[in-house]
Formats: structure tokens, C-alpha cells, sequence
């Protein structure tokens, strides 16, 4: 591990979904601190599928991770 932060395959996905969320909502509340009327945001329903899919892409990974930990202890 040449890296500190060593981020296996699977959890890239969603880091991202989640990262795209965590930026809309700052990016929502630094437009309404301005005081600016166009707020560029995804609305309800994009946050929404943006952290159904973080969920789910997390749980996919956390299964898939203790999948391979278990062939591992097996073998």
C-alpha cells in the first residue's frame, strides 16, 4: 500500500453517490447563505435516488467484501 487512504474497488461508487449529494446540499446551503434566488440543485426526488443509490451500492459492497472474507477464512 503505496497510499494512506487505500479505497478498495467496490467502495468507489459509493463514495461518489455520496459525494455528489454531500455537494449539492453544501452547494444549496452556501446559495441560500448568499442570499442568491437561482438555486442550482437536483431537487427532492435527485437527492433522494442519490442516497437510495449510495445505499444500496454501499450495501452491495459491505456484501460482497464479507464474501470475500469468508472464502478466505474457508480456504
Amino acid at each position: 500500500m503505496s497510499s494512506v487512504f487505500h479505497i478498495k474497488k467496490r467502495y468507489i461508487l459509493p463514495l461518489v453517490f455520496f459525494s455528489l449529494y454531500l455537494l449539492n446540499v453544501l452547494a444549496t446551503k452556501a446559495q441560500i447563505s448568499l442570499g442568491n434566488t437561482s438555486i442550482v440543485r437536483v431537487g427532492d426526488v435527485g437527492e433522494f435516488l442519490l442516497l437510495i443509490l449510495t445505499s444500496l451500492t454501499f450495501v452491495v459492497a459491505m456484501l460482497s467484501a464479507e464474501k470475500e472474507a469468508n472464502n478466505r477464512s474457508a480456504q
